[in-house]
């Protein structure tokens, strides 16, 4: 079974090959491409991220982690602000307004711990289930399209994502290529 080093190592290799793939393609249909390095350097960290992505679902793989680290930044975000304001309003607590900050700031990472675990150990991210699939590799395509619309590479950075989940799949089911196009 690869592991974090050989599927960034297969990305690293096989993503010259995509580029070429998806020039040819643009050139068959008449399509003009022409990226430059800001849209080849975003293409490739989407595509790398891809390449390991779908271990998401796997306890002891490194990104597991890293992504709960990263987790807890969102829901600081999505959390501080309203749960400050819930604590500036209980008046009968007499918090210390220094120590509303850091209060509110550890009851959001809690929450986000406990989403961000609860999210990753419902049965759908069993080890090689479905983020192991076609459908999790065209969500993750359809994100980074979406979060990148309006520029003009949008659709070679979608498909770059696409490309780098489908990279992790071919490494992992070379030799039961049927595995590879499963759709969940």
């Amino acid at each position: 079974m690869p592991n974090l080093v050989t599927h960034l190592k297969f990305g690293m290799i096989s993503y010259p090959l995509y580029l070429l793939t998806y020039s040819a393609i643009c050139t068959v249909f008449k399509k003009n491409f022409s990226p430059n390095i800001v849209d080849l350097a975003m293409s490739y960290l989407f595509y790398i991220i891809g390449s390991d992505l779908p271990d998401l679902d796997s306890n002891n793989a490194p990104l597991r982690s890293f992504t709960k680290a990263l987790s807890l930044g969102f829901s600081i975000y999505v959390f501080t602000s309203y749960i400050m304001e819930k604590l500036q309003g209980i008046h009968q607590m007499k918090i210390p307004s220094i120590l509303i900050l850091p209060i509110a700031l550890s009851i959001s990472m809690l929450i986000g711990a406990g989403l961000i675990n609860l999210f990753l150990s419902m049965p759908i991210f069993s080890h090689r289930g479905f983020a192991h699939s076609v459908t999790f590799a065209g969500i993750y395509g359809l994100l980074v399209y979406l979060f990148s619309s309006g520029r003009s590479d949008s659709i070679f950075l979608g498909v770059s994502a696409f490309a780098g989940v489908m990279s992790h799949m071919i490494a992992d089911y070379w030799k039961k290529p049927a595995k590879i196009f499963k759709l969940y």
